[in-house]
């Protein structure tokens, strides 16, 4: 049976600004992050626990064995692996969340109890470049990851189901920081959710590289 709270799940491609939307949610509104656990190396701006939780492959499977869990993706190049799950505290309340197409069709079809919030963050592939060199990201990597996944997040931006909708609910197009906030405002009054700091700006905030 589903209860009244969301998993505000984000998508979108690699630094298309997903970490800034997430901030912002969790700034403003006070919605707290799924921190997924994964079998990826982390990296060394990364904190445990924070971005994810890194496993062992090993005590990766036995979290799948002992736990409910509301996602599952596998890259199937790399063999990563990520999963998450979430408490009977968690599941109280709305929660936001970064996941890829493979992961949130997962979610759709196994965790069925779950009400999804989807909001796609849409940039493109020049924009995202040109703010990878303003930040100095190794910008190879980045055409790399971008790369790689553009199938993937093109087909789930522009694919229309059998039911004739999107496969998500809102699109966002961040062109700028504006346009942006803006955007998650006008979810966040759709579904009332409810301000903690009406005054909140969030300046300078870094976006992430991550393929996650």
């Amino acid at each position: 049976m589903k209860n009244n709270n969301y998993i505000i799940a984000i998508i979108g491609k690699t630094s298309s600004g997903k970490d800034t939307a997430a901030k912002y949610l969790k700034e403003k509104y006070g919605l707290d992050m799924v921190v997924s656990h994964t079998t990826r190396p982390m990296r060394t701006y990364e904190t445990n626990g924070k971005e994810h939780w890194f496993d062992t492959k090993s005590e990766f499977d036995a979290f799948l064995k002992n736990n409910k869990v509301i996602a599952y993706t596998k890259n199937d190049m790399t063999g990563i692996e990520y999963a998450a799950v979430l408490s009977k505290e968690e599941l109280s309340k709305n929660m936001v969340y970064l996941i890829n197409p493979d992961g949130i069709n997962w979610m759709r079809k196994n965790a069925p109890d779950i009400n999804i919030l989807s909001i796609y963050i849409d940039l493109n592939e020049e924009e995202i470049i040109n703010r990878g060199i303003k930040r100095g990201d190794n910008i190879e990597v980045l055409k790399e990851r971008l790369a790689s996944e553009r199938n993937e997040f093109n087909h789930f931006r522009d694919d229309i189901g059998a039911d004739g909708w999107f496969n998500y609910n809102f699109l966002i197009y961040n062109d700028t920081l504006d346009n942006l906030y803006k955007g998650l405002d006008n979810i966040a009054d759709i579904y009332d959710f409810k301000p903690i700091n009406n005054e909140k700006k969030l300046n300078d905030v870094e976006e992430d590289i991550e393929l996650c």
